[in-house]
């Protein structure tokens, strides 16, 4: 492996870039659980809209810096207690949990009927970052942070996403990647997901009609559920064939949890490729 500095830079520069429209595009049609026929902004923003999956990795870093390494579980649960008030799904259970000494694992396992949501997956960009072309690394840094708040496939959502992340940084043909990624996915409902999403994908290249297939297998009563987003998220990629604005459009247009998937593969993209996030994306935020 070969990364100069420079190359780091831009791919970082252009994770969290990517991430930012990817939040702003999905943000206003969070929860819909409809098609969305989208092209790009609507409405077009005038700033960044705030967005958890990138504040609570200002927490992570900030904490990472204070404590320094190893990066450890309880290290984080502190920086949670101190830190953050959101108290929606699997933040709040955790929350909860730790403040009557149930520490990770146990925060995010205990009574937590939101353990497969997509809080976690969304704060991979951080340990990607940090571990750039090292994913099993990643992935373990990804486990650290994951079981505060999720247990299951919340948390091997987040190592399968960090690990592929990581790669990205210095490998760029995806079916290399999702190899990758899969390393670190043991079997079970999220990694059937991803590899029923791949099949149909190269059996009919429809995205409306792989996104019925992943909805009438995969549907549950949350709309935050990782198997069912994170098959958008790769959908959305797949189908974008590099393109960042099909492919974001692709993902958010798929619905549910629209911020976190288009901000999620707007990362990616933006690792891949930095130069591919046009400037009619970041001029508007």
């Amino acid at each position: 492996m070969e990364l100069t500095y420079h190359d780091y830079y831009r791919r970082v520069t252009g994770c969290f870039t990517g991430k930012c429209v990817g939040g702003t595009l999905g943000m206003p049609f969070e929860g819909e659980e409809r098609t969305l026929d989208l092209t790009y902004y609507d409405p077009v923003p005038t700033e960044m809209l705030a967005n958890d999956d990138l504040d609570l990795q200002v927490v992570w870093l900030e904490s990472v810096r204070r404590f320094g390494l190893p990066v450890h579980r309880r290290y984080l649960a502190e920086s949670w207690l101190d830190n953050i008030r959101m108290v929606f799904d699997e933040y709040g259970v955790a929350q909860r949990n730790l403040r009557k000494r149930l520490y990770p694992p146990l925060s995010g396992a205990y009574d937590n009927k939101f353990g497969a949501g997509m809080g976690a997956i969304i704060r991979s960009e951080l340990w990607a970052c940090l571990c750039p072309g090292d994913p099993a690394l990643a992935a373990a840094l990804a486990r650290e942070d994951a079981c505060v708040d999720h247990y299951g496939d919340g948390v091997d959502a987040a190592c399968f996403w960090a690990a592929v992340e990581s790669a990205a940084f210095t490998e760029h043909d995806p079916d290399t990647l999702l190899r990758t990624g899969f390393r670190y996915l043991p079997e079970g409902r999220l990694r059937r997901a991803l590899t029923d999403t791949a099949a149909w994908w190269a059996q009919c290249r429809d995205p409306l009609t792989v996104r019925q297939r992943i909805v009438d297998k995969y549907y549950v009563q949350n709309f935050t559920d990782v198997s069912l987003n994170l098959s958008f998220i790769l959908l959305g990629w797949l189908a974008g064939g590099g393109d960042f604005g099909r492919s974001l459009c692709t993902a958010v247009g798929c619905g549910f949890d629209t911020d976190c998937t288009g901000a999620s593969l707007g990362a990616l993209l933006g690792i891949l490729d930095p130069d591919g996030i046009g400037e009619e994306w970041t001029r508007p935020i």
